[in-house]
């Protein structure tokens, strides 16, 4: 089986990953984009930008939240100010809507699967983003506020973000170090 990077969808042994640079192995220019989109989706610059908009968008949807408990949503500034503020949440959460579509693209629907090591994982963030997605363009006032509930299902996507980054992380360690061994037994057995 090939081994693969924390997410499970692109391939991390040489042999595979050098067949994509290979000319006597050529990819079809599709499976070449659909692996290099997938490097995009799977890289750490990637996962930062997503944990950077995640938190964004939990503290936009709390001020949404505190501004209604507050009573400040009926004067006239701070009704426009929550106006700009649903919007750039509902641009976030869209965005999300995106990558969740990049990754059906690059990795195949059974990322989203069992078929995957963080599969089930993917599955609800996905589930999350797009009942998100679709409860901010359905709903509006007091029931766009409860649908923004979902707070507590995004901050889910932050434990599952920064677990699977630090994941991957020991998986390289590992990786390392089981290579590390594999050159020290083969230098041990050469002086013997």
């Amino acid at each position: 089986m090939t081994q693969q990077s924390s997410y499970g969808a692109i391939p991390t042994s040489e042999h595979e990953a050098g067949s994509f640079q290979n000319p006597a192995m050529e990819q079809s220019k599709f499976a070449k984009t659909r692996h290099e989109v997938g490097e995009v989706l799977e890289s750490k610059r990637s996962h930062v930008i997503i944990l950077a908009l995640t938190a964004l968008d939990v503290l936009l949807v709390i001020i949404q939240i505190a501004a209604t408990l507050l009573g400040l949503d009926e004067h006239k500034g701070a009704q426009e100010a929550l106006e700009i503020i649903a919007h750039i949440s509902l641009a976030i959460v869209t965005f999300f809507v995106v990558e969740i579509l990049l990754k059906i693209y690059a990795f195949g629907p059974s990322y989203f699967w069992t078929g995957n090591p963080h599969g089930l994982l993917h599955l609800a963030d996905a589930l999350i983003i797009i009942i998100s997605f679709l409860l901010e363009i359905t709903l509006k006032g007091a029931e766009q506020e409860l649908g923004s509930l979902l707070i507590i299902f995004r901050l889910w996507r932050l434990i599952k973000l920064t677990g699977t980054t630090r994941i991957s992380e020991l998986e390289a360690q590992l990786q390392e170090s089981q290579q590390e061994v594999q050159r020290l037994r083969a230098h041990t057995a050469d002086q013997v």
